[in-house]
This record gives structure tokens, C-alpha cells and sequence, in this order.
């Protein structure tokens, strides 16, 4: 596949245009938030305690303890698609955890082609040429809320926006996640996340529409103390959602954190992943990420948290 169609192919599998099956319409929004996460195999449902939390499980935003900002930026595919999340989150009284989160993917230079004779054939004299060059691009704005109900159970809560955009074609959408975390011990920590419980509606300006199906995301975190620090198991499952079959996908990973370092690793559908977090200074958290694809090239991603 040339230079050229390969940007839009990817962007009609990922951003499901307009009149793509409507299996595609949610595929943007499951490819994850933080390089820790990422790092873990995506099996971060029942760990996520910091601001990426109104992404992967808002009942996680009850363990935070300060103001956080959290950036990622990662390139797939040899830098074909950009993708970047941001989220700001803080704890608060009457709702003891809250998040305002973007993410934004986007293909850029998707070249539209023609051949000066529409009529004839492409030859050395008949090349196709560039008509136009367009971009595809997505957001998702979450707004996200949680709170304690005892001492080991929170419950939260994010609503979304979408846009989408591909060329001249403009989609709007609204959804709402519900999510669960539940301290069975010390040790132990079990977690719940629906997305879409509404089954998300996507409008596009051409009268057409989408719906991203309901998904649910089931984790569990165990945590135990080694060789002076903690390590943490992680294992998660996801069912339904555009892209259901058969087969439900089992992610796992595993983090050691010693002081300043943390070393991790995971699998996610079959794909290894590795990561390396640091903490060079009290309130900053450094981390990158390496996933494996089969046929593809690997993605790196890299993540800044800040707490204040």
C-alpha cells in the first residue's frame, strides 16, 4: 500500500467515517490513557487511582490525595497518527474525586488523488496527481466525578462529548460511563467500569449516524510488598462493546516500584508490552511506554504526571 493510501485507510478502520459500519464508530477511544497503563497491558481498571482515572474508572479518582496534571503523547504507526491525552483532577468534599480529561487523535496529510483524464487510463503520461490534502482528527471530552459510599466502595461517573471530523464530514456525540471500585483488602482491589452505558450516539452531517455499544471492563489488583518495595498484579477482561466476539480478551501486568524507579511489563491480547516509570523529584512522575505489534511498528509512548 502507498504512502499515500495507507494514512487513509487507517483513518476510515479508525475514526469510522461517516459511512463506515457502525463497529468502528467507538475505535479511537479504546486505545488507552498513560503510558503506565500502557505499560500494564491496559489491565488498569482496579489500579486506576491517579488522573487518568475519568478515563480508564472514575471511582478511582476517590484515592486521590492531591491536584494532579497528567500529559501523554504517543505516535502509532511510524508517526502516521498523533494521539495525546490531558487531564486535570483534583479531590474535592462532596464529590471526593474529580477529573476534566481530552483526548485527541489525529492523521494528518491523507492525500486525496486524480488523474488529469478522469476518462483514460493511468499511464506515464495520465499520473495520478494530488487533489487535495485532508486530515482526520477526534476528541473526546470527559467530565468525571466519584465518591466514597463507606470505607472500601466508590462509585463514579464520567460524561463524554465526542467530535469527529474526516475531510468535509463533521460527527457529534454524548455518552456516559459508570464505574466501580471495591477495597476488598489491604492487598486486594476489584473494579467495574460500563462504557457507554447509553449506547453513545454519533450524528454526522451527511444524516447518517453511529452508536458505540456498551462495553464492560472487569479488573482485579493485588499488591504485596517485595525486596523493599511493592509489586502489583494486575489481570482484566472486556466484554461487549463494536468490536465483540467470541473470544474475551484476558490483559495482565505487573509493576515493581522501588523508591524512585519502577519497572513494568504486561500482555494485552497476545502483545507484550514493557515500561520504565521515574520519579526524579517528589511531585513529578515521569513514564514511557514500549507496546509490540505483529505486523506493525512498535509505539512508544511518554507520560508526565504532576502533583500539587
Amino acid at each position: 500500500m502507498s504512502k499515500s493510501l495507507l494514512p487513509l485507510a487507517l483513518a476510515l478502520l479508525l475514526t469510522g467515517a461517516a459511512h463506515a459500519a457502525s463497529r468502528y464508530a467507538g475505535e479511537f477511544l479504546g486505545l488507552g490513557a498513560g503510558a503506565r497503563s500502557a505499560a500494564l497491558g491496559s489491565a488498569y481498571v482496579a489500579l486506576a487511582d491517579d488522573a487518568t482515572a475519568g478515563y480508564w474508572n472514575a471511582a478511582g479518582l476517590s484515592a486521590l490525595s492531591s491536584r494532579q496534571v497528567h500529559l501523554t503523547h504517543s505516535e502509532h504507526f511510524s508517526g502516521l497518527i498523533q494521539r495525546d491525552f490531558v487531564a486535570i483532577a483534583r479531590p474535592g468534599r462532596l464529590l471526593h474525586g474529580m477529573a476534566l480529561s481530552l483526548v485527541r487523535m489525529g492523521i494528518d496529510d491523507i492525500h486525496f488523488t486524480e488523474l488529469p483524464d478522469p476518462l483514460q487510463s493511468p499511464s506515464t503520461d495520465n499520473r495520478p496527481r494530488i487533489a487535495s490534502t485532508e486530515q482526520s482528527v477526534d476528541y473526546a471530552l470527559y467530565l468525571s466525578g466519584s465518591r466514597r459510599l463507606g470505607a472500601r466502595l466508590s462509585l463514579g461517573l464520567s460524561a463524554k462529548a465526542i467530535y469527529r471530523q474526516v475531510a468535509s464530514f463533521n460527527a457529534y456525540g454524548f455518552g456516559l460511563d459508570l464505574g466501580a471500585r471495591y477495597q476488598l483488602s489491604p492487598q486486594i482491589a476489584l473494579a467495574a467500569n460500563v462504557r457507554d452505558i447509553t449506547t453513545t450516539p454519533i450524528v454526522w452531517n451527511t444524516d447518517s449516524s453511529d452508536r458505540i455499544q456498551p462495553s464492560l471492563l472487569l479488573g482485579v489488583a493485588y499488591a504485596i510488598p517485595i525486596a523493599g518495595g511493592q509489586t502489583t498484579a494486575l489481570l482484566s477482561t472486556r466484554s461487549g462493546g463494536d468490536t465483540a466476539t467470541a473470544d474475551v480478551p484476558l490483559n495482565a501486568g505487573v509493576e515493581y516500584r522501588h523508591h524512585y524507579i519502577t519497572l513494568r511489563a504486561g500482555l494485552e491480547e497476545g502483545r507484550q508490552s514493557f515500561g520504565l516509570g521515574l520519579t526524579p523529584y517528589r511531585n513529578l512522575d515521569l513514564d514511557l511506554a514500549y507496546l509490540q505489534h505483529d505486523a506493525l511498528e512498535a509505539t512508544y509512548q511518554l507520560s508526565a504526571s504532576f502533583r500539587f
